[in-house]
């Protein structure tokens, strides 16, 4: 049995693209705050993956990355983990999208976050899904405030609820 609406899943960027994707369409999500894939130190996502029923979602969003600052080093071990991650669900449903991780405002984490992007389209590419760069709508370079509306929070990591929209109706639909 298949349901007519989508599933999220990842870190807590999830709760606020989900709740703004819901304004338009029914929705399902599961996300942890903190979590990530490279530690299960908060949850484990392949574990959690493997148990989760996908086959009754049309789609599968994933929001997972932005709490993975990747080094140069790890790059590959990363790429492999995403690799894993994606062929589990695809084991159950061939439609999953990858949002990508949004620029945050501390220079540093940008630049690991770099590496993270790229080794999730990578992988992604390898295993035949669509990745979504939520950069195209909320900016290349870190930004409070996108047309006189504030589509960030103050800590410089997470969306508000008018960002999370704008990603939705510009990205997605």
């Amino acid at each position: 049995m298949s349901y007519s609406k989508p599933v999220f899943i990842g870190d807590s960027l999830t709760y606020e693209i989900a709740k703004g994707y819901s304004t338009i369409q029914a929705v399902d999500a599961r996300y942890k705050v903190g979590s990530g894939l490279s530690t299960k130190k908060i949850l484990d996502w392949q574990r959690y993956a493997e148990q989760f029923s996908f086959e009754e979602y049309d789609t599968v969003y994933v929001i997972l990355g932005t709490n993975d600052h990747v080094q140069i080093s790890e790059k590959e071990k990363y790429t492999s983990k995403v690799r894993h991650f994606i062929q589990t669900i695809k084991a159950r449903n061939q439609n999953v999208i990858w949002l990508l991780p949004p620029t945050l405002k501390d220079p540093a984490k940008n630049r690991l976050l770099d590496n993270t992007r790229q080794a999730i389209m990578t992988a992604s590419q390898i295993e035949g899904i669509t990745t979504v760069d939520t950069r195209t709508v909320l900016g290349e370079t870190y930004k409070d405030v996108i047309d006189g509306t504030t589509v960030r929070t103050k800590d410089g990591i997470h969306i508000t609820p008018n960002g999370a929209l704008l990603t939705v109706t510009q990205l997605l639909f």
